[in-house]
């Protein structure tokens, strides 16, 4: 245990003298670095690394390391990707409706999906998951010897930079790495420390269990070819899927300073080197005809071949993102002196603490800039370390995607809300066509899952008709309003966003039924994943979630249309959509209904908040102009959740987001608390589903930001309250760089559980309502200057 805690002092000296040396260059401040004395034998633990598209796990072990390299883009499929698999039922919704009417809702269920099941299998499409994401390789380095002593990991959330260090057979050893959102590459550097040599295998292998059945697929015989060659400096990786015309190249640079290279097996071997730098690129193709391993190979002959000059312009972009918003409650120090498990230890024991805040509110950011590509992050984001993710590790868009895009726009990362717009974009064609199969309507359809590719719903089934899903779309394109709004991007509102809600319109226009009662009605309507009581199926009769989404979609293109050029005759239609639809229902407990429809009776044990959309991320029943009735029977319903409470660690987060807006502080620390006691993050600050460590899942971290800026600030338009919901037992800390509504940027301090003073950098001119330390203020705010709010008054 002595020689233990020596080689712990003596290492710590030796990282404190090298993050010196790269701090003063201004790579990174130092301020924002987890670290760990354990190794990560699990790849769950294992810290990880991005650029959006490409990431990698380092992996430890006593003689060895694995590198799980990873790619957004890389799925095993079902079927190949150019088919079109969207069954035709639309001719049958009349009769599914004339069922339902006779309260024959598993008829009417099977009536279409039974149908829908028949189609499909003719068109050879057989998974209701039709992909899986999976890992590209392992970079696998296999250490001389068998001795590890001292040894410490650490993430630096900053610059995106992971390193490992360790006392090894005479001297000190050193791993760095990361994933250059500049050079588009994987890198891994080895170096010794004081003259030490490096003597090692490098070898490109298969991630461990591929086999097998899963969800469907037969992963064992998901390969047709796979194929890995060494040349001096070189390890190459080609694999072809066998249901899919696509593949991945995967090509490793390697470069000695030093010592001598040779091949031996599948491997290079390194000798007596005093550094070594590896560089990976991952390359996906549709056809194999367009594998090109040698322009790979060129275009990574052409980058530099030191880690300093590669690190610096990678870490000048990942920094300056980061660094955009920051939230800090006085815990610098914590976070140099206790290791991960020792704080995650500590809130297991004790509960929240302030440094647990600052730690997860940073890595939900940074996990959220290191997964956002050329698509949002999915379940897991672009990493995991298994063939067998839980819900296949998918894009998931009723609750799971939601939260985790929700810090997007607000935690000022614009470049992660244009990755979900631009997906949701890309998948338009897809979400039409189901609408118009399915239904026979215009607009669009999305669905709890979607294939990736192409938005097409295939992932359904009896008692599961996602297909009647309507709330879906209006719920997974209000990102793309917030992204304007808090962008302040009238161009983007104008072009991107109103279309889509007019489309919503349309859609809502052949979909809605006017009833005797001489209103709008939502049949067949789904709440997400909850089945009434006494029923077998989800299908139902105005869920409260649709039937509030339909009401926003209206809502905003009032809004919106006064400023977008709608039409007189548009803006009367829609207000007589919007005044048409049905009046939300308080049941027989005093709580907002689930369904309105008093034939569908409330079942609260459940992790799904669907019903409260119009507390969260709806604004209707928020704030002092709402209901009071109907706010106060959405705080009863929002009793009855968290009475039952959930274990879904995403669950706790959203009932949390709710309880903010409705000013029950209580709700949002018990849940909190919940959260941090029960063992929902991993070793490398990633959350779990579940309790315990079971099941990754990046969704609650990445949401965590956004539960933590809504207790400081609620912003809407022409409208910002100020700590609505902030406890005091945290009185002192500053946020900046939130982003509000209208574009402006956000600053805050708080002392003593006080206001204490606020910046607003104002990018337009706006008339602003701010409410803040008890009292309302009317603002002018000038396009180009700051205002300032401080104990003493509201000053320029």
């Amino acid at each position: 245990m002595r020689v233990t805690k020596y080689w712990m002092y003596l290492l710590s000296i030796v990282f404190v003298m090298d993050c010196s040396i790269v701090y003063a260059k201004g790579l990174s401040s130092g301020r924002w670095v987890v670290w760990s004395s354990n190794a990560a034998s699990a790849w769950e633990d294992a810290f990880v690394v991005g650029n959006g598209v490409q990431g990698m796990m380092a992996v430890n072990d006593s003689a060895s390391e694995r590198f799980i390299c990873t790619h957004e883009e890389l799925f095993i499929r079902g079927w190949d990707r150019r088919k079109v698999a969207v069954p035709k039922t639309a001719h049958l919704l009349p009769q599914v409706r004339h069922l339902m009417e006779m309260r024959k809702t598993d008829e009417a269920d099977e009536l279409l999906t039974g149908e829908a099941e028949r189609q499909l299998r003719e068109m050879g499409a057989l998974q209701r998951w039709p992909l899986i994401p999976h890992p590209a390789f392992d970079l696998c380095v296999d250490w001389e010897g068998k001795e590890r002593n001292a040894f410490r990991r650490q993430l630096d959330l900053e610059i995106g930079e992971g390193k490992s260090r360790w006392q090894y057979t005479g001297g000190f050893l050193e791993e760095s790495y990361f994933s250059s959102r500049t050079h588009h590459v994987n890198v891994v550097r080895f170096k010794g420390e004081n003259g030490k040599r490096l003597n090692l295998l490098l070898s490109l292998k298969e991630t461990p269990g591929r086999d097998g059945m899963h969800f469907e697929h037969d992963l064992a015989n998901a390969f047709k070819d796979i194929k890995k060659e060494v040349d001096l400096g070189w390890l190459t990786y080609h694999a072809a899927y066998s249901q899919d015309s696509g593949g991945y190249d995967g090509v490793a640079r390697v470069i000695l300073r030093g010592g001598r290279m040779s091949q031996k097996g599948s491997a290079l071997q390194i000798e007596d080197a005093k550094e070594v730098l590896v560089l990976i690129r991952i390359v996906p193709w549709e056809k194999e005809k367009l594998s090109d391993i040698n322009s790979i190979k060129r275009n990574l002959s052409e980058l530099p071949s030191d880690y300093r000059s590669l690190l610096e312009t990678h870490a000048e972009e990942q920094g300056e993102m980061f660094r955009r918003m920051q939230f800090d409650l006085g815990g610098a120090k914590e976070w140099k002196k206790s290791s991960v498990e020792e704080i995650l230890r500590s809130v297991r024991e004790n509960g929240i603490s302030p440094v647990f805040l600052e730690q997860v509110a940073a890595m939900g950011r940074y996990l959220l800039i290191s997964s956002c590509g050329k698509y949002p992050p999915p379940l897991q984001g672009i990493w995991g370390g298994t063939w067998k993710p839980a819900w296949i590790g998918g894009f998931v868009w009723d609750s799971n995607l939601n939260l985790a895009i929700s810090a997007a726009s607000m935690s000022n990362l614009q470049e992660c809300a244009e990755t979900y717009a631009t997906y949701v974009e890309r998948l338009l064609p897809g979400w039409r066509l189901n609408a118009q199969n399915y239904l026979g309507c215009r607009g669009f359809i999305v669905a709890h899952y979607n294939d990736p590719l192409n938005g097409y719903l295939t992932h359904f089934g009896h008692g599961f008709p996602w297909m009647f899903w309507s709330g879906g779309a209006g719920w997974n394109i209000r990102p793309l309003y917030e992204y304007a709004m808090l962008m302040g991007d009238e161009t983007f509102l104008k072009e991107r966003v109103f279309p889509l809600y007019k489309e919503m319109a349309n859609f809502y226009e052949d979909y809605l039924r006017m009833e005797a009662d001489g209103m709008f009605h939502i049949s067949p309507s789904i709440s997400p994943e909850n089945t009434p009581v006494g029923s077998n199926t989800w299908l139902s009769k105005d869920a409260t979630m649709d039937v509030a989404i339909a009401k926003e979609v209206f809502y905003l293109l009032g809004e919106m249309g006064e400023v977008c050029g709608a039409t007189p005759m548009e803006m009367k239609k829609w207000q007589r959509y919007l005044e048409k639809l049905p009046d939300y229902r308080v049941n027989s407990d005093g709580a907002l209904a689930e369904w309105i429809d008093d034939n569908y009776s409330d079942i609260y044990n459940h992790r799904h908040n669907s019903h409260l959309y119009p507390v969260f991320p709806g604004f209707e029943l928020v704030g002092e102009n709402a209901d009071v009735e109907l706010q106060k029977a959405a705080g009863i319903a929002l009793d009855k959740r968290f009475a039952f409470d959930t274990t879904s660690a995403h669950g706790l987060i959203h009932l949390a987001l709710q309880a903010v807006r409705l000013r029950r502080l209580d709700i949002v620390l018990a849940n909190i608390d919940r959260f941090s006691r029960r063992g929902y993050l991993y070793g490398s600050l990633v959350t779990s589903h579940e309790p315990n460590h079971q099941i990754y899942n990046l969704d609650a971290i990445l949401s965590f930001p956004r539960l933590l800026m809504e207790m400081l600030a609620f912003t809407k338009k022409g409208y910002l309250e100020i700590m609505p919901a902030w406890p005091a037992v945290y009185p002192d800390g500053s946020l900046k760089g939130m982003r509000i509504y209208g574009g402006h940027t956000l600053d805050l301090t708080w002392k003593e559980a006080k206001l204490e003073s606020l910046k607003i950098y104002a990018v337009a001119d706006e008339k602003l309502v701010m409410k803040c330390d008890g009292k309302q203020y009317q603002v002018q705010l000038v396009k180009g200057t700051c205002y300032q709010w401080k104990r003493n008054g509201l000053n320029n």
